[in-house]
C-alpha cells in the first residue's frame, strides 16, 4: 500500500498535535505509527538542517538511555548488597 503525500501530512499533523499538546496518553500509539513508517523505508533523504536535528535528537535519546541504565545498575547493586547501604541520618 502506498501512502499519499496528503496522508503523510496528516500523520505529521497528528504527531505534532500529540507532541505539542503533551498528550502523553497518545504518545505510545504515535511512536508506533511513526516507527512502522520508518521501518518500512529502505532509505530516506533529508536536508542538512533536518539531518543535524535528527542527529542531535539521537544523541539526546542515547545519552538519557545511558544515564537511566547507569542509575538502574546502581540501584541493583545497592539492593544486592543491603549491608553496604549507607545508614540514614
Amino acid at each position: 500500500m502506498k501512502y499519499t503525500e496528503e496522508q503523510l501530512r496528516h500523520v505529521v499533523f497528528l504527531s505534532e498535535v500529540v507532541l505539542q499538546g503533551n498528550k502523553r496518553g497518545m504518545m505510545e500509539e504515535t511512536l508506533l505509527m511513526l516507527l512502522y513508517i520508518v521501518k518500512s523505508l529502505k532509505e530516506a533523504e533529508f536536508s542538512e538542517d533536518v539531518s543535524e536535528e535528527i542527529a542531535r535528537l539521537i544523541e539526546q535519546v542515547e545519552e538519557r538511555l545511558r544515564e537511566e541504565n547507569g542509575r538502574l545498575q546502581e540501584i541493583q547493586i545497592n539492593l544486592a548488597m543491603p549491608n553496604r547501604r549507607k545508614p540514614m541520618v
